[in-house]
């Protein structure tokens, strides 16, 4: 029996130290490289795309809409040694957001000889035949690379990730051959102006993918297996919700920490799940959720937390390191692809994600379904629904 126990003991020491837990950034100085948790190689590729049927932003109502799309997929890592930025050469919101200031790039001297373990490829190499899609949207004043720990997690786990730069509404947009297009401030008096504008950015690019997925000419031909889902944070959260309305094949939808502007004459019939900060909520949008709804609570989240920018600050603060805020980006990543692979699976079942986490910022999950007998909704699914009817009353 002491033979026995030693033996058992030796090899579950083997195998939590060849298999942690909780996999987390490890850091490769020799190659300046930052090696993301993932489950397969992930590679992007970025592309421009015109919509030559709308008109360009109101800014240049004369131009057609312009707007940029950076792909993540699982890939077959090549011996090419181009691999993506930690940061983009052109940024200016975002700048100012990660070190509060307008500081010069020496500032950054320490982050900006870093690469991610991500394969930028000259043209997308899919190692998949054909994947579910997420279109994903940053928030105002950000880009797609505010959000490459999300993103890429989610390619790895056997999607294709098509992440939109709304142009004048993001971060830094230049399409081929043009001056920058710079981000601009939204009227404070009609914070929702530009919504319709992103939701239709979400459905030409939805159009253009699987346009591009039927073209035998095309990288991403047959690539595409039927299934949509959309996410987004912050204002590409709310224009997502504008989305899943008018687009049935749209199977379900996230929207982190995005108060939708204009909502009340707008519903959808997917299962949708709001991601949000703990420091404050927006749960009257459950009152047009008219199926499965759930609300998922993030202690100690702030709004910029979903983003990279929070991991960047923390860098540039304490050193590259793995961090809390890191992991809590990767739990929300577990968590929104939990979320789309049990809806893509077509279960009726209440969604009841298995995830585990470390870090300070654990989550609560509420199933806010309508369908449900109030006497078992939380009361936070609860609070503005019950508003809404004593408005109604007196």
């Amino acid at each position: 029996m002491p033979r026995l126990s030693i033996y058992l003991l030796i090899n579950l020491f083997c195998l939590l130290t060849t298999q942690p837990l909780f996999a987390q950034l490890s850091i490769d100085h020799t190659l300046n490289r930052l090696i993301l948790p993932l489950e397969q190689p992930v590679g992007t590729h970025y592309m421009h795309f015109e919509d030559l049927n709308r008109p360009g932003h109101r800014t240049q109502p004369d131009t057609p809409r312009q707007l940029g799309v950076r792909f993540f997929y699982p890939t077959k890592l090549s011996a090419s040694t181009q691999r993506l930025p930690l940061l983009s050469n052109q940024f200016s919101r975002s700048h100012r957001l990660i070190y509060d200031t307008d500081a010069d790039m020496t500032h950054i001297a320490s982050l900006s000889s870093m690469t991610w373990n991500i394969a930028a490829e000259s043209e997308i190499q899919l190692s998949h035949d054909a994947l579910p899609l997420i279109i994903f949207s940053h928030g105002y004043y950000l880009n797609p690379e505010s959000f490459t720990i999300m993103a890429a997690h989610i390619a790895s786990q056997g999607y294709l990730v098509a992440s939109i730069n709304h142009s004048f509404g993001s971060d830094y947009y230049q399409p081929p051959n043009s001056k920058a297009l710079k981000t601009i401030e939204l009227p404070a008096d009609d914070l929702g102006i530009d919504l319709p504008m992103w939701s239709a950015d979400q459905r030409f690019v939805l159009a253009k993918i699987k346009q591009m997925g039927q073209d035998p000419q095309s990288p991403l031909f047959n690539a595409l297996n039927g299934q949509v889902g959309i996410l987004g944070h912050s204002y590409g959260g709310a224009a997502a919700f504008y989305t899943a309305a008018k687009t049935p094949e749209v199977t379900a939808i996230v929207n982190m920490d995005g108060t939708v502007f204009g909502w009340q004459d707008i519903t959808v019939t997917q299962p949708f799940m709001y991601v949000q900060a703990d420091e404050e909520y927006f749960s009257e949008i459950f009152l047009n959720v008219h199926h499965k709804g759930y609300l998922a609570l993030f202690e100690s989240l702030n709004h910029v937390s979903f983003s990279d920018i929070v991991v960047l600050k923390d860098w540039l603060k304490n050193g590259l390191e793995d961090t809390a805020q890191f992991n809590a980006i990767l739990d929300v990543a577990r968590l929104n692809t939990a979320f789309f692979e049990h809806h893509f699976n077509h279960t009726e079942a209440t969604f009841v994600p298995a995830i585990k986490s470390k870090t300070p910022f654990s989550f609560k999950l509420s199933d806010c379904n309508p369908k449900h007998n109030d006497s078992a909704t939380p009361l936070r699914c609860l609070i503005h629904r019950i508003k809404h009817w004593t408005q109604q009353l007196f």
